[in-house]
């Protein structure tokens, strides 16, 4: 057995070990940095304005219905009379009809160094209602037309069209059991109940944070929305029927009926019947980052294969402490890297990181194998390698079949370098790997 080889190992999975929990703090400090940023962007919609939640309007009915009890008189005819107790039917009642069309502006606001998306959202909203149909014995006490704003700071403006020929008079928040944030206005009760159905349309700008949802209120509703902004994630119950996505923004619509909602149950509270769209960005510095230093362990193992083979192919012995020192300069790569996408594009951040990390293991490779080509070799496979690992960043869908396919390419150069490696032998006079000297070859 050799034992300088087994004990070089042994040493090499030592140090792998401690770069591993050195890549664990720098996974750890970014989830913190990350968690800051996630608090800051709650800090700011507390002052701003909430993910808002679009709600109506849907007229809600004060409605109370009398009682009565049955007696027998003195002759023994049946007779009724009313109970002081009366029934309360305050109910809801949806537009048959329901139709959104929506803008979404998006702008940034700061906290030190964070930022959170925010938008202005210009609504149109056009509903028709049917006639209101009665029971026996009911009576509408009063009547109002509900929207729902669920962080109601937001609210800018509000136009609605006149109902029955009359202004409406907007008031602050909605009726209790409807939405309860939000505004209504009041409808004429007697003018509501000669009406065979009426169309309102209300024009609403509202602004929000990161997301805005819908809920679908109508017994058939049409919603759409455009955006400059680029990079939409659609959220809530239901995807839009053929959103279009481009580097110019999205334009997206969605058409739901009651047999989608379940009808009356939107309005229950019981289910999330929301519809709507998150502002996302893909190159997040954070979640790119993180996403990287899982790949960390592995660009470790390459760097110490690739010093490795040079050390069996040079004849160059490298101590395990300068192990350690290479295994540090790649781990700090991503501690660079979350550092610099603070401040700067995460493209543009990687590229600087990276190149710095490639000159120092580069640098330092030419030092310890005492050669200009080594060290040119290294910094051509290196950059190589940071730049695979970009692409495996950037093809979120595909980066897991990247990554095997990176391993396998680099296990399978590895083992075709040293096919006629002696290892019992490794430390003598180092054979030819490829059938000729490659000693003045790398």
């Amino acid at each position: 057995m050799n034992k300088p080889l087994f004990y070089k190992l042994i040493s090499l999975c030592i140090i792998m070990l401690l770069l591993s929990i050195a890549l664990s703090i720098i996974e750890s400090k970014i989830d913190s940095r990350s968690a800051t940023r996630d608090a800051a962007v709650t800090g700011i919609a507390q002052q701003f304005a909430k993910q808002q939640v679009i709600s109506g309007p849907i007229i809600w009915l004060g409605c109370e219905e009398s009682q009565f009890s049955t007696h027998m008189d003195e002759q023994g005819k049946p007779y009724e009379s009313m109970i002081d107790n009366k029934l309360n039917c305050s109910r809801a009642v949806r537009p048959i009809k329901h139709k959104v069309d929506g803008q979404l502006l998006v702008n940034e606001r700061y906290r030190g160094i964070y930022k959170a998306r925010v938008y202005n959202a210009k609504l149109r909203l056009q509903d028709s209602f049917q006639k209101i149909e009665l029971k026996p014995n009911q009576r509408i006490t009063h009547a109002s037309l509900d929207y729902g704003v669920s962080d109601a700071r937001g609210i800018k403006s509000i136009e609605i069209s006149p109902v029955f020929g009359k202004n409406l008079e907007v008031k602050s928040s909605a009726n209790k059991d409807s939405f309860g944030s939000g505004f209504h206005v009041e409808l004429d009760v007697a003018d509501l109940m000669a009406s065979s159905g009426f169309d309102v349309q209300s024009n609403l700008e509202v602004a929000g944070t990161s997301q805005i949802n819908f809920l679908p209120v109508g017994e058939v509703n049409d919603i759409s929305l455009t955006s400059p902004w680029p990079h939409p994630n659609f959220s809530g119950n239901f995807l839009p029927d053929t959103p279009v996505v481009t580097d110019d923004g999205f334009k997206a619509r969605w058409r739901i009926n009651d047999f989608a909602t379940g009808g009356d149950v939107v309005l229950s509270g019981q289910n999330n019947m929301t519809l709507g769209v998150a502002l996302i960005d893909p190159l997040d510095g954070y979640t790119q980052s993180n996403r990287a230093v899982k790949y960390g362990f592995m660009f470790v193992l390459l760097t110490f294969g690739g010093f490795f083979l040079f050390e069996l192919v040079k004849r160059s012995p490298v101590h395990p402490i300068q192990y350690l020192f290479i295994g540090l300069a790649v781990s700090i790569f991503f501690l660079l890297l979350v550092a610099l996408s603070e401040h700067i594009y995460f493209k543009t951040a990687y590229l600087i990181a990276a190149t710095a990390c490639v000159l120092l293991i580069s640098g330092y490779g030419r030092s310890i194998l005492d050669s200009w080509k080594a060290g040119f070799t290294l910094m051509t496979a290196y950059s190589a390698l940071y730049f695979g690992m970009y692409q495996l960043l950037a093809s979120e869908d595909y980066a897991f079949m990247l990554g095997a396919w990176l391993m396998f390419g680099a296990l399978a150069f590895f083992m075709f370098l040293t096919r006629r490696l002696n290892w019992y032998q490794v430390d003598q006079k180092v054979k030819p790997l490829l059938g000729e000297d490659l000693n003045g070859k790398l």
